[in-house]
C-alpha cells in the first residue's frame, strides 16, 4: 500500500492523542514496508517480526515525539525500528560479522518499494561514496549494526578518538551533501 508523507504524519499526530483507530491505519499503511526493512537489516524472520511488534508498541507510546519539521515520518518509523532491531540483535549477542558486509546491507535497503523512499536512500549512498573508505565503513557499521565506537575502535583496529572524529566528521559531510 503507498503511503503519503502527509498522511502518515496526520495519521502520526493523531495517534499520539490516542486514537486507536488512526494507528490501526498507519499500522496498515506501515507494517509491510517497515517488515522488508527489518528482514533486510536483521537478516532473519523471528527476529525482525518481534522488532516490528516491539516498533509499533513504541510508536503507540512515544507518536508524541515525532516532529515534521525533523524528517518524514517513514524515516522516524525506520529509525525506531532499526533501534528495536539492534537491540535484539544485541540481547541475542548477533553480531555483524553474521550478517553482510554493511555497504551490502545499503544496497538492499535500497531497493525499496516506494519511488521517494528509493530516492532518498540512492541520494544517501551517492553522499556515502563521498566518504573515504575506512569512514564510510565506521558510519555504516555504527548507524546500519549499532555497534558502539568502542567496539568500531576494536572492529577497525584504530583508535577511540581516530572512530569519534570519523563519525562526527562524516555526519557532518553527509548532512551538508544531502542538503544540497
Amino acid at each position: 500500500m503507498t503511503e503519503s508523507p502527509l498522511l502518515l504524519q496526520e495519521l502520526l499526530r493523531k495517534t499520539a492523542g490516542g486514537d486507536a483507530t488512526a494507528f490501526a491505519l498507519l499500522y496498515k499503511h506501515t507494517a509491510g514496508k517497515l517488515f522488508g526493512v527489518a528482514i533486510r537489516i536483521a537478516g532473519r524472520g523471528e527476529i525482525a517480526e518481534d522488532a516490528l511488534q516491539e516498533c509499533f508498541i513504541a510508536v503507540w507510546q512515544r507518536a508524541a515525539d515525532y516532529d515534521p519539521i525533523r524528517g518524514a515520518a517513514m524515516s522516524w518509523l525506520i529509525a525506531i525500528l532499526r533501534n528495536c532491531i539492534i537491540d535484539r540483535l544485541r540481547r541475542r549477542g548477533v553480531r555483524p560479522e553474521g550478517h553482510a558486509a554493511p555497504e551490502e546491507a545499503l544496497r538492499r535497503l535500497a531497493a525499496p518499494d516506494s519511488a521517494e523512499h528509493g530516492a532518498e536512500l540512492r541520494a544517501l549512498r551517492a553522499c556515502l561514496d563521498e566518504l573515504e573508505e575506512q569512514p564510510r565503513r565506521a558510519v555504516l557499521l555504527a548507524y546500519l549494526y549499532g555497534l558502539t565506537r568502542e567496539e568500531l575502535a576494536t572492529q577497525l583496529a584504530v583508535p577511540l578518538g581516530t572512530v569519534k572524529s570519523w563519525i562526527r566528521r562524516s555526519l557532518g559531510r553527509l548532512r551538508r551533501c544531502l542538503e544540497s
